[in-house]
């Protein structure tokens, strides 16, 4: 038996919808005029259960690609700066964390050249997502981290 690129995806979907959806249904759903707290959860995880189980059938019906050996170092990288991410925020700020993240995560990609371009285009990221997330949008997250903050005062 292979193991084809459908299989994985639609089982993938098919979990991570399911498991939201088992989640979801402990929230009040209100009503379509009246939204509550699971209405929009339950709708979005319904619909990707959907389509693992579209992918899933469309593996059975036609013969879909099985999955090469593929490279394991970026399945290790990018979680890797996900978390380091999640690690650094508080301490660092979300500009600087996103700029960690950003060049952590491209140093995955075999066309990865660290080089002025993608030093900038990481710092134009994480300099938007500062006054996205935190100026625009106002979420409790720190601009400047402790640890910065300790070197700057």
């Amino acid at each position: 038996m292979k193991i084809t690129q459908d299989a994985v995806q639609g089982s993938l979907f098919l979990g991570i919808g399911a498991t939201a959806l088992i989640i979801a249904l402990g929230y009040p759903m209100g009503t379509p005029n009246r939204m509550g707290p699971g209405f929009f959860p339950v709708v979005i995880s319904g619909l990707l259960t959907l389509v693992g189980i579209a992918i899933l059938a469309r593996g059975v019906i036609t013969s879909s690609e099985a999955i090469r050996v593929t490279r394991w170092l970026p399945l290790v990288i990018v979680p890797g700066a996900i978390v380091l991410f999640g690690l650094l925020l508080d301490g660092l700020g979300l500009p600087l964390a996103v700029l960690v993240l950003t060049i952590g995560a491209a140093t995955a990609s075999v066309r990865f050249a660290f080089d002025w371009r993608a030093v900038a285009g990481a710092v134009l990221f994480a300099a938007i997502c500062g006054v996205l997330f935190v100026r625009m949008l106002g979420l409790p997250i720190p601009l400047v981290g402790t640890w910065v903050s300790v070197f700057g005062a």
